[in-house]
């Protein structure tokens, strides 16, 4: 049924490649059944015609808009809002624009502080970076 453990069992016995398999018996019974193998859980597979799981082809690409803006919080870890998929088109255009303009804030202020530790490490590097990207934005 649904939640059901799915797994593959590995004999035990046979050309003697197994010593890993009949070590890991020796130390974690729980994985051991009756007749000497060892239960290997697997995911269960996947149901073909489930249309919200997206499949990807080699050499497709795909889209993560649908799941939303990436966050980026102000110790420069990311995540994702929870609820994108229970909230209304106009409630997702405004929290775009707005986790857009604030990712942009904290992006920025992230990047000055890697500048200034950089600095702090390496001063002729950060000036001659700077003076690069001043004479890129002068050309």
């Amino acid at each position: 049924g649904a939640g059901a453990g799915v797994g593959l069992s590995v004999a035990l016995s046979g050309d003697g490649g197994g010593d890993e398999l009949t070590k890991a018996c020796a130390d974690d019974t729980s994985t051991c059944k009756e007749d000497g193998s060892v239960f290997i859980p697997q995911l269960p597979a996947g149901d073909p015609n489930d249309k919200t799981v997206p499949v990807l082809k080699l050499g497709e690409s795909i889209s993560f808009e649908e799941l939303g803006p990436v966050i980026i919080n102000t110790d420069g870890t990311t995540r994702r809002i929870d609820n994108w998929n229970q909230m209304t088109q106009q409630e997702r255009e405004v929290t775009w624009k707005r986790i857009s303009k604030r990712n942009a804030q904290r992006r920025a202020i992230l990047e000055e502080k890697m500048r200034e530790e950089k600095s702090d490490e390496h001063p002729s590097e950060v000036v001659e970076a700077e003076t690069d990207k001043n004479l890129e934005a002068n050309q």
